[in-house]
């Protein structure tokens, strides 16, 4: 948390506030934020840069600036953006801010400080040659070769709910929507992902689009502290159907809705809507 589609919404509300404003200073209270290269050496390459696009790669959220720059920002479990009109005390969980030439300012807060934030200059010799963080995402489940995938994947005793939050192999699926994904398919969590058929991969990514683009126009979900910016909340967690409800019932069938663990993840399924077969129970 936050997933694909909180990620886009955070985005949204960011070029809203933010897009073609350029960057006058750049504070940092929590230098374990900064990967790679040292503060000064982000200061160097972001003052006086303008935020000429904003956009995602899976879950991770990349500023465009000019002269050829990028700043690769990922929020990771708690990681907030907050936008002020004007020059503000930051938090105690402020991470660090950017301020622009209009004394506007965007502050990045996390209280578990487990965000990360990269840079690169392709203008510049010591970065254009180095690989691009987070280079091993995959695509979203819409852009997704799925006979490529099936190939994959084919062969693995993990289970799928497993599979499906690798972010190497599909970008954006987290936790709660791999539940989802995998009750509306009926499929589940911890069948063995070799007893996946190429049409089940067809009908999983089909539905992922889906129900995280539902959850994108809701503006994400929110169940427990995720705000896409400034306090705003989401409202796709009215929509959910197995994740979070493990005192409800089934909307479908009636039946009692149960928790699980799969590789550590706490779970939720219908065991009637989501048989699984004799001999294919994987962790």
């Amino acid at each position: 948390m936050p997933e694909l589609p909180e990620v886009k919404t955070v985005i949204d509300n960011i070029k809203l506030t933010c897009l073609n404003k350029t960057i006058k200073d750049f504070v940092v209270f929590k230098g374990k934020i900064l990967k790679e290269f040292s503060f000064d050496y982000f200061k160097k390459n972001l003052i006086n840069q303008k935020i000429i696009d904003i956009k995602n790669k899976g879950k991770l959220i990349i500023f465009s600036l000019s002269n050829n720059i990028f700043l690769y920002s990922h929020l990771r479990m708690e990681g907030k953006y907050k936008y002020y009109e004007n020059e503000t005390k930051h938090s105690l969980h402020c991470m660090f801010k950017l301020i622009f030439n209009d004394n506007s300012e965007l502050h990045y807060n996390d209280s578990r400080m487990f965000g990360t934030l990269h840079i690169r200059n392709y203008n510049d010799e010591i970065t254009r040659n180095l690989l691009e963080p987070y280079h091993t995402i995959a695509k979203e489940p819409k852009d997704i070769d799925v006979i490529d995938l099936y190939n994959k994947v084919k062969n693995s005793n993990v289970a799928i709910k497993t599979k499906l939050l690798d972010q190497t192999l599909i970008a954006g699926i987290g936790n709660i929507y791999a539940d989802e994904v995998l009750f509306a398919a009926k499929i589940h969590p911890k069948s063995s992902t070799k007893n996946i058929s190429l049409n089940d991969w067809k009908i999983i990514l089909k539905l992922a689009d889906e129900i995280m683009n539902k959850s994108y126009l809701n503006g994400g979900t929110t169940i427990h502290s995720f705000e896409s910016f400034n306090n705003k909340i989401g409202n796709y967690q009215k929509y959910l159907m197995v994740h979070g409800t493990n005192q409800d019932n089934c909307k479908i069938c009636n039946y009692k809705i149960e928790k699980i663990k799969v590789n550590g993840r706490g779970t939720y399924f219908c065991p009637k809507c989501q048989m699984i077969k004799e001999g294919d129970k994987n962790e």
